[in-house]
């Protein structure tokens, strides 16, 4: 059983459709590709169609041998209910706040008309042979991600949870994953939307929304959280998320931009510094999201956790929940955004096919299009780079490494998701605490995070005492941890200002060439962890070709380039 999974709006005509569109393969429950179009357009969270994806899913599988295609998010007759439910809550909060009344009765009016006319699902006319799935609902395809790609067995009792910022007129879902089968138990519409809160501050701030809020993350470890905090849980009912938000808050998670919602953002924010602010939106989610949690486990009777969706991007609060008493484990889907969409319509059709099925983890996220030598040395050449064919790639870049130098790395299968993890990465050492500065003015990147580690397993738990071999999900840089002493000792630059970093736990058997990259720097330096980042330049995506790798080489004044098999160095680092 072959699955072509899509996220993406009308092929035949342009219209805009939900962010980071892209397209999966999926064969018999295993994803075998997938990757999402801002890739190939080099336009970061593209959303137009994604014909390049699909392309490149059809170079791995000829379309006659595709059985099915699945399709996101719903028809317009079934949105359609789902906002008469959206505007029917819109209406109770309304009555006694003028402007939210105001709100309600200019989009009673429009209905939103056109989100329902445009969101009309189709196949490019090349596959319209092909037998189209049931068309799978937002949130379905986000809980289906999680749950489908989990480290749980069959017979456990795990609860999936969604939070992002809406789509198909929601903001999260609650499903019960057991004996391979998801059953729904309450969805949160839009106006409940903690994913549009944080937006709203992300924009106060002066980031862009739906983009930036990693740097809100990064920021708030710098600041007091304590007025913000206590400003958002009294306008919030946490015990409710059907009724989370007040007047006022519903208001800005609507109308984010609006001048009603930056007079509401100014008073709650008055007197606060950025950093204030930040540590305030941070602290509320993390609280909300716990206090969620705790209900939901309780109530379910499971300690095991398969999380998605754009909120659950947030690393410092995906250790929170990890940290709480009734959670014995949690897994987030590695695209855990609406990039990951794909490849859940796809689990969903797959599911319903087999009357249910047993998840099977995403142990790798290498599902990309790969580097070929003869694309890599054809750029080489077209550039004038000089190059080499190194015996011990790895040692001679541990070599590099240990001497202080930047080396990109783009050879393998590209990643799926928002998080490099080796094979389109920028690799450095962690010793030197002030790299976050000058490696981000290279780049031209306005960063408040650490750079991440990637770390040998074997040496994990010395690093990080709370990181545990069933932890699998942090194969994938999706949750922070507490650095040990002996971690801020040895891999500073890492280390957040709040003690945390967000390792990335390297097998050798998960990506070979890198784990050598490793033992070899290891053998050096004593220190079994290197900086990874993504290797792009800024407010670009990772880079997927060799075209790509040499002009952000080049562009990033970065010291050394592994592309393929080859190695080029600039003079200054030979």
């Amino acid at each position: 059983m072959n699955i072509l999974g899509i996220n993406g709006d009308s092929a035949h005509k342009p219209t805009r459709g939900s962010h980071d569109s892209g397209a999966c393969l999926l064969q018999d429950g295993k994803i075998i590709a997938a990757v999402n179009e801002e890739r190939f357009s080099r336009i970061k969270q593209d959303e137009q169609y994604p014909f390049e994806s699909i392309h490149y899913i059809n170079t791995q599988i000829p379309s006659q041998s595709i059985d099915k295609a699945a399709l996101t998010w719903l028809p317009p007759f079934k949105q359609k209910k789902m906002l008469d439910q959206l505007f029917q809550h819109l209406f109770q909060i309304s009555s006694n706040h003028p402007i939210l009344r105001t709100f309600y009765w200019k989009q009673q009016h429009s209905r939103w008309g056109r989100l329902l006319r445009v969101n009309r699902r189709e196949l490019p006319t090349k596959l319209t042979h092909i037998p189209i799935a049931p068309v799978v609902e937002h949130h379905h395809c986000h809980a289906a991600s999680a749950y489908y790609c989990s480290p749980f067995s069959q017979t456990d009792r795990v609860l999936a949870i969604t939070l992002d910022g809406q789509g198909d007129f929601a903001a999260g879902s609650v499903w019960i994953g057991e004996q391979g089968n998801l059953n729904l138990i309450e969805r949160f519409d839009a106006l409940n939307s903690l994913g549009n809160l944080y937006a709203a501050f992300t924009a106060h701030l002066g980031f862009t929304p739906n983009r930036h809020e990693g740097k809100i993350v990064g920021l708030a470890a710098h600041g007091d959280p304590s007025h913000i905090t206590e400003q958002l849980l009294s306008k919030s009912n946490l015990h409710d998320w059907h009724h989370l938000f007040d007047a006022e808050l519903t208001l800005v998670t609507m109308r984010p931009l609006s001048a009603e919602t930056k007079v509401i953002m100014d008073r709650i924010c008055a007197g606060c510094s950025r950093e204030d602010i930040a540590a305030g939106i941070q602290h509320f989610s993390e609280i909300a999201v716990t206090t969620l949690v705790e209900m939901l486990c309780n109530q379910h009777q499971t300690d095991l956790l398969a999380l998605a969706g754009g909120v659950f991007a947030n690393v410092k609060l995906n250790q929170r929940i990890l940290e709480l008493p009734c959670v014995k484990n949690i897994y987030i889907h590695p695209n855990m955004g609406d990039g990951g969409l794909s490849v859940g319509a796809a689990l969903v059709a797959y599911a319903q096919q087999q009357k249910g099925v047993k998840p099977i983890f995403m142990n790798s996220c290498y599902l990309g299009p790969e580097v070929s030598n003869i694309e890599a040395e054809d750029e080489l050449k077209k550039n004038n780079l000089p190059y080499s064919v190194p015996e011990n790639i790895a040692d001679q870049t541990a070599k590099l490494l240990a001497a202080g130098k930047v080396v990109a790395r783009a050879a393998g299968r590209m990643e799926y998701g928002p998080r490099a993890l080796g094979n389109r990465t920028l690799f450095a050492s962690c010793s030197d605490s002030k790299i976050n500065q000058w490696l981000n003015e290279r780049l031209n990147r306005t960063e408040f995070m650490p750079f991440a580690p990637i770390i040998m397993e074997d040496y994990a738990n010395a690093y990080f005492p709370k990181w545990s071999p069933e932890h699998l999900t942090a194969r994938f840089m999706t949750v922070t941890y507490d650095a040990s002493d002996l971690a801020k000792k040895k891999i500073p630059a890492a280390i957040h200002i709040d003690g945390t970093a967000r390792p990335q736990v390297l097998r050798e058997e998960d990506n070979p060439e890198v784990y050598a990259i490793l033992k070899a720097y290891h053998q050096r330096t004593g220190i079994p962890a290197l900086i990874n980042t993504s290797f792009n330049m800024h407010e670009e995506p990772i880079v997927c070709s060799a075209y790509d790798a040499v002009r952000a080489f080049q562009l990033g004044n970065i010291d050394a380039l592994i592309v393929g098999q080859y190695l080029t160095c600039r003079a200054s680092a030979s």
